[in-house]
């Protein structure tokens, strides 16, 4: 097991796409900072580190940007490997299918969650320099951080397994990458338009539970844990659903 997370961190170390990601992200960070700047009253946006921190959690959510750039990785990180034949490479080593699913995994997981910290850490630290961090920093604002950090990144991660199911069941970066695209803009259509087709305050409620609703739930600074713990159950639950697809996907597909 450690042989092949040593590995699969090399690889993701010397991934073009992900590098590409990095850059990106870091591209249109500093774009987006300095755009706010000058225009920021006219959006009706603050300026300032606690504001950005705020904004950057709300924002991520199940959008087809979202699903478009974690599909992306999920696709590079996967799906090349069936190209490369270093999947079946591993087999013929004698490492288990379920090692291999659970490395990959974990270092997807540690690449979106780089992905996701330069993205906050640039908005912050870049907003408090233009207008300070605009909230006192004391025990209570590190703790709010610290959970809104901890409770969306585990719904956020739970909610892109479907990334990781989708790159093992295609088994193509573009067929994997299109399909994220598709998938994640129907998703998140759907769940816009279906509260207004269906005037009922109990599907209402229901859709709020599910992971690309309540992943908005989680930045805010207060929290209801009564609705917030089902959804954090909800989003494990999900995640759980999607890794056990995707390991009856893996162990069933003939990689001789």
């Amino acid at each position: 097991m450690l042989r092949l997370l040593s590995a699969e961190f090399y690889k993701l170390w010397k991934s073009v796409g992900f590098r590409t990601c990095l850059i990106v992200f870091l591209v249109q960070d500093i774009i987006y900072l300095i755009s706010v700047s000058f225009v920021g009253d006219l959006l009706g946006m603050e300026l300032t580190g606690f504001s950005q921190f705020q904004y950057l959690l709300s924002s991520f959510s199940g959008s087809t940007v979202s699903g478009m750039l974690f599909g992306f990785v999920a696709a590079s990180l996967i799906t090349s490997d069936y190209k490369s034949r270093d999947i079946q490479c591993a087999i013929a080593q004698g490492h288990s299918r379920g090692y291999i699913l659970l490395s990959k995994v974990i270092v997807y997981v540690v690449a979106i969650w780089i992905l996701s910290l330069e993205d906050i850490v640039i908005y912050i630290v870049g907003a408090s320099m233009a207008g300070g961090f605009g909230h006192s920093i004391n025990g209570d604002t590190v703790a709010y951080m610290a959970r809104s950090l901890a409770c969306e990144g585990f719904v956020m991660t739970m909610m892109y397994m479907t990334c990781v199911f989708v790159a093992f069941t295609l088994a193509s970066k573009a067929a994997s990458v299109s399909v994220n695209i598709l998938l994640f803009f129907v998703i998140d259509l759907g769940l816009q338009i279906i509260p207004m087709i269906f005037d009922s305050k109990v599907l209402t409620k229901i859709l709020n539970y599910l992971p690309f609703n309540s992943v908005r739930e989680m930045s805010a600074y207060s929290i209801d844990w009564g609705h917030a713990g089902i959804s954090l159950l909800v989003a494990g639950v999900y995640g759980l659903v999607m890794l056990t697809a995707t390991w009856m996907v893996f162990r069933k597909r003939d990689l001789r």
